[in-house]
């Protein structure tokens, strides 16, 4: 019986700086740069904030990190000021934090 080992056959053939270009080339592809907002968008996610937490609205949370915009839903628990997060209670009752300069957008939704 063959055992084929996949890719690891073809990186002998590699020299070291080719699979580390490889490498490099694939990591910049996916990753994005963070998204800089103006001070109306800064002004409108803390209107959408705001009035979240006055009617205990859900909100899908957008944010940067590591070169990827991920998305957050549930309710906000609490702002912290002080450590600049917020936290945020998920569907499944865990508390996630997000910091202040990674949220890209909020959205209040029904669920």
């Amino acid at each position: 019986m063959l055992k084929d080992r996949g890719g690891i056959k073809w990186t002998s053939l590699m020299l070291p700086e080719h699979v580390k270009a490889l490498r490099e080339f694939d990591w910049d592809i996916t990753n994005i740069e963070r998204p800089v907002l103006d001070e109306q968008q800064l002004e409108e996610i803390n209107e959408t904030i705001c009035s979240a937490m006055e009617f205990n609205n859900a909100v899908k949370f957008s944010y940067y990190r590591s070169g990827v915009i991920e998305t957050l839903t549930g309710h906000i628990h609490y702002l912290d000021v002080h450590n600049k997060n917020v936290r945020i209670v998920t569907k499944s009752g865990d508390i996630a934090k997000v910091n202040f300069t990674d949220i890209t957008g909020v959205t209040i939704f029904d669920i």
